[in-house]
C-alpha cells in the first residue's frame, strides 16, 4: 500500500494561556463577558467571581457560592454585541450573511460608511486580517471616539475611521473590494459607491424598513449594478431535551433588510 499523498500531523503548539487584557466568556448557569485581570473580582447574583493568575481555557472556576464556570473563548459574534454603542449595531445574524455575500475573505480591501459603535467595523478588522484593510467613515466625532475605543479588541491595526460625509463628499481615490453602507438615505451613496467599488465588486447595505430598500434597489438598477438581491435574516433557536424537541418562544426576527449588488463595468 502507497503512503504516497498521506498527510502528516504537524507539530503544533498550542496555547491555552489568557492574556492580561483579553475578553474571556465564563459559561455556567449564566454567561459573562469580561475583561481578565488577574485577581480581578467579578460581583454576580450568584455569587463573586475571582480571576486567579495564570487562567489557562477551559479551565474551571468556582464562585463564593459554588456555581461553577468554565472559561472559553469568545465568539466574533460574542465580541460583536459586547462593543459600547449609542447606536443600534448590524447584529451577528446579518453581519455573518452579509460578508458571505460580500466575498470578504483575508487580504480583502473593504469600505465602510456610517461607523456607528464599530461593531461590524471589528467583525471586518478581524476577518480581512492582517494582509487587509478596513477604511470606514463617519460623520460624527463622538462615534469616531467610541469606535476607535470598541476597536481595541481587534488584534490588528488594519483600519482607519475618516471622518466624512461620504453622500455629499464620496468616498475619495479608495478602491474597495466591497463596500458596506448602513445609513439611513444608503441609495445617496450608489453613485459615489460606484466609483469606489472595483468592477465586479460588492454592495451591501441594510436598512431597517421596506422603503429605503426599494429605493436603494431602484438606484442601484439606474446605475448599472448587477445581481441586486434584497433579503432579511430571521434566526429561531430550538430548544432540544430528551423528551422532546421545539422551537423557542423567543426569536431574533426582523432587524433590516439586507440589499445585495456588484458593479459591473
Amino acid at each position: 500500500m502507497s503512503n504516497h499523498g498521506a498527510l502528516k500531523t504537524p507539530q503544533l503548539c498550542y496555547d491555552f494561556g489568557v492574556k492580561e487584557g483579553q475578553k474571556i466568556l465564563l459559561y455556567g448557569k449564566r454567561e459573562f463577558l469580561v475583561e481578565y485581570r488577574p485577581g480581578k473580582e467579578i460581583h454576580t447574583h450568584l455569587g463573586k467571581i475571582i480571576l486567579k493568575e495564570g487562567l489557562n481555557y477551559g479551565d474551571l472556576l468556582r464562585s463564593s457560592t459554588g456555581a461553577e464556570f468554565v472559561v472559553l473563548k469568545p465568539s466574533l459574534a460574542d465580541l460583536m454585541k459586547d462593543v459600547r454603542r449609542k447606536t443600534t449595531i448590524i447584529y451577528p445574524k446579518d453581519a455573518g450573511i452579509m460578508l458571505l455575500e460580500a466575498g470578504v475573505a483575508s487580504g480583502s480591501f473593504v469600505g465602510e460608511a456610517g461607523t456607528g459603535s464599530g461593531a461590524l467595523t471589528l467583525l471586518l478588522s478581524r476577518v480581512v486580517g492582517r494582509e487587509g484593510k478596513v477604511v470606514s467613515f463617519e460623520v460624527r466625532e463622538e462615534f469616531i471616539a467610541l469606535a476607535l475605543e470598541n476597536l481595541r479588541q481587534s488584534p490588528f491595526r488594519n483600519y482607519e475611521i475618516i471622518k466624512r460625509d461620504v453622500i455629499r463628499e464620496g468616498f475619495g481615490e479608495f478602491k474597495f473590494d466591497a463596500l458596506f453602507i448602513d445609513l439611513p438615505e444608503p441609495w445617496q451613496a450608489v453613485p459615489w459607491a460606484k466609483k469606489a467599488i472595483i468592477p465586479g465588486g460588492a454592495w451591501v447595505s441594510l436598512s431597517p424598513n421596506m422603503e429605503q430598500m426599494k429605493k436603494t434597489v431602484l438606484t442601484l438598477r439606474e446605475e448599472g449594478f448587477l445581481r441586486i438581491r434584497s433579503f432579511e435574516v430571521l434566526r429561531r433557536e430550538m430548544v432540544v431535551r430528551s423528551f422532546g424537541v421545539r422551537p423557542r418562544e423567543v426569536m431574533h426576527s426582523h432587524t433590516g433588510y439586507i440589499t445585495v449588488a456588484r458593479r459591473g463595468r
